[in-house]
């Protein structure tokens, strides 16, 4: 899947980028938990999605990228759990789909934002907390 073309879909969809609200609309619930490591997970119950994040995350700006990194599986990864599970290729795989998703999608709520582009990375790690290893993604 072309990402660019995926999160445009989701923000025509949605009408935003801002990965909370698409779970709010999306009927996918988030919920702050007491786990460190990983900061997030997404588990399915009765084929639902819900995202845990950890309670650390709460007043942090990177619980947007690491929630957006968590949608991304839900929408990029959805019934590929057992694939995901087989080995490390395969999880490696999905891992960078979602964190090169997550980016994309903070920088298009930048600029849902703030009506312009970022003027650097910085201004992404910031204000959503997106991971220095996205750099070269965008």
């Amino acid at each position: 899947m072309d990402l660019k073309k995926g999160i445009w879909g989701i923000k025509s969809q949605y009408g935003t980028c801002n990965p909370f609200e698409i779970c709010r609309q999306g009927n996918i619930p988030i919920e702050y938990v007491d786990i460190v490591c990983p900061l997030a997970e997404t588990v399915f119950l009765h084929g639902h999605p819900i995202i845990l994040l950890s309670g650390e995350l709460a007043e942090s700006p990177e619980r947007y990228f690491v929630c957006a990194h968590e949608l991304a599986h839900v929408e990029l990864h959805n019934g590929l759990q057992g694939y995901y599970a087989q080995n490390s290729v395969n999880r490696a795989k999905t891992e960078c789909e979602a964190n090169r998703f997550a980016a994309e999608l903070c920088k298009q709520l930048y600029e849902e934002e703030y009506g312009e582009c970022p003027d650097c990375f910085s201004c992404l790690q910031r204000m959503y907390g997106v991971n220095q290893a996205m750099m070269d993604y965008l």
